[in-house]
């Protein structure tokens, strides 16, 4: 009988902690959206305003990129991250959700920051030091190692590096 009674509540306990922590977890950001979305997010509002900066565009040429990206980029990558998941997951929806929220929160912050600051070099200073911040946060959050948090920052300012590079070649060569 005491075998019956720890099986069942051996059972219970773990459905109902992986029911409550499933939920928490879903609710305060750690699943697969949330992760998509904020990541991706940074890194691609800083690679944009990096190289449009390259390429010597004006802040309101800038601020108008950032407004088509915010319509466009968070739906389209919600999108694909529903049809990822359809087959895949009973949580497709959500996570697709989530990847929408998640990104279009990330880069309407840094839309924000462009706005409001004075000339778009400072604004783009900005957003890297509030991306570095919202990477090292959100990887204190999700517990990860203060190696993997320098890993995530190198490669993120590695592509942000590779496009303004890029982006400067291409506006001395065409101009």
């Amino acid at each position: 009988m005491d075998t019956f009674r720890t099986s069942i509540g051996t059972s219970i306990e773990t459905s109902i902690g992986t029911s409550i922590g499933t939920s928490i977890g879903t609710s305060i950001g750690t699943s697969i959206g949330t992760t998509f979305g904020f990541t991706n997010g940074i890194i691609t509002i800083l690679s944009l305003i990096s190289g449009l900066y390259a390429t010597k565009v004006t802040k309101i040429g800038v601020i108008g990129a950032i407004l088509a990206l915010l319509i466009t980029d968070p739906l389209s990558d919600a999108y694909s991250m529903y049809k990822s998941q359809k087959n895949n997951s009973k949580h497709a929806i959500q996570i697709g959700k989530e990847a929408f929220l998640s990104q279009m929160i990330i880069q309407f912050i840094f839309l924000c920051i462009i706005i409001m600051t004075t000339t778009l070099y400072r604004g783009i200073i900005y957003c890297y030091i509030v991306g570095v911040c919202f990477v090292i946060i959100y990887d204190r959050y999700k517990k990860e190692s203060i190696n993997s948090t320098f890993f995530n920052i190198g490669t993120i300012f590695s592509l942000v590096i590779l496009t303004y590079i890029i982006d400067k070649l291409v506006y001395k060569y065409f101009s």
